[in-house]
């Protein structure tokens, strides 16, 4: 399996997937339709194969993280485990958003249908709607970690 390339892959269906800025008032699945969502993941153990490979280059930009996929068959094991990692990462994040999105769609265009997403908004709302939002959804925000993640 090419590693790099899952990465990258996993990146830009993620940076796809979603949208931070949207008109108020609209469902959830139309505001996560028009845009995108970026996660990240921390790339350990690429250090020594940025400094040799894309030197002047920040190891955690695009720039950087793309040089590094043009030496792919030069890298040290330990950068190849550092993007494995790292695509694994993004790829439980990915899980969490889309599992959760289908636990508390029906709750968001509910209580938060005039709340823009990003920041923690959307989850901040559903928290203070905590008392009448689903079970399901409060669970599913809870086991993934996005409901600490939420505007107070």
């Amino acid at each position: 399996m090419n590693i790099i390339r899952t990465l990258s892959t996993l990146i830009i269906t993620t940076v796809l997937m979603s949208s931070l800025v949207l008109a108020e008032g609209q469902p959830l699945r139309e505001k996560l339709s028009k845009g995108q969502l970026t996660l990240s993941a921390d790339v350990k153990g690429c250090d020594q194969d940025a400094e040799k490979f894309c030197k002047g280059l920040e190891l955690g930009s695009e720039k950087g993280f793309m040089c590094l996929m043009a030496y792919e068959d030069m890298l040290s094991k330990q950068c190849k485990q550092g993007m494995a990692e790292a695509a694994l990462s993004v790829r439980q994040g990915i899980e969490a958003i889309n599992y959760s999105i289908k636990a508390c769609e029906g709750d968001a265009d509910k209580f938060c249908l005039k709340v823009q997403p990003g920041e923690g908004r959307l989850v901040g709302c559903l928290k203070k709607n905590k008392a009448k939002v689903s079970k399901a959804c409060v669970s599913a925000l809870k086991e993934t970690g996005l409901w600490d993640m939420g505007a107070k």
